[in-house]
């Protein structure tokens, strides 16, 4: 069983709402509330390259562990995240949700090889919606 499943997610940094009119950090949250920028390309959206541990669960499934995976055991998921400058008292000006419960033994044994990835572009993506993403295996 693998330990580290590579994932990569594709934004382009657009607020999924309203733009808010303070400056703001964009970017993949961990688990301390920092917010990573991502790899910035001309001309295209960013992309996040992680990794997260997994092992099996009780009931099988698989159990995603690390420091972007948030949520309780059965329902993990990766926060993208516009994060206010300074200190707040509400921080957060936007959150996205990204479920890792789309991603299935065989998707983890399909990217347990060189150069492989799971990814999803998740442009458009609203604050609660908690859809499934679709994740496909592609080179890193």
């Amino acid at each position: 069983m693998p330990d580290l499943l590579h994932l990569r997610l594709i934004h382009d940094g657009t607020q999924p709402g309203p733009p808010l009119p303070e400056p703001l950090l964009f970017g993949l949250q961990d688990s301390k509330g920092e917010v990573h920028p991502g790899l910035l390309a001309p001309c295209a959206p960013r992309n996040f390259d992680l990794e997260i541990a997994v092992t099996k669960a009780a009931d099988g499934a698989p159990l995603f562990r690390g420091a972007f995976a948030h949520g309780p055991p059965a329902a993990r998921f990766l926060y993208l995240s516009w994060k206010r400058i300074g200190t707040h008292e509400h921080p957060w000006g936007w959150r996205i949700k990204m479920p890792l419960s789309g991603i299935g033994w065989a998707d983890i044994v399909a990217v347990n090889k060189p150069g492989k990835c799971l990814v999803a572009d998740v442009l458009g993506r609203k604050p609660h919606d908690r859809g499934a993403v679709e994740w496909r295996v592609e080179a890193k």
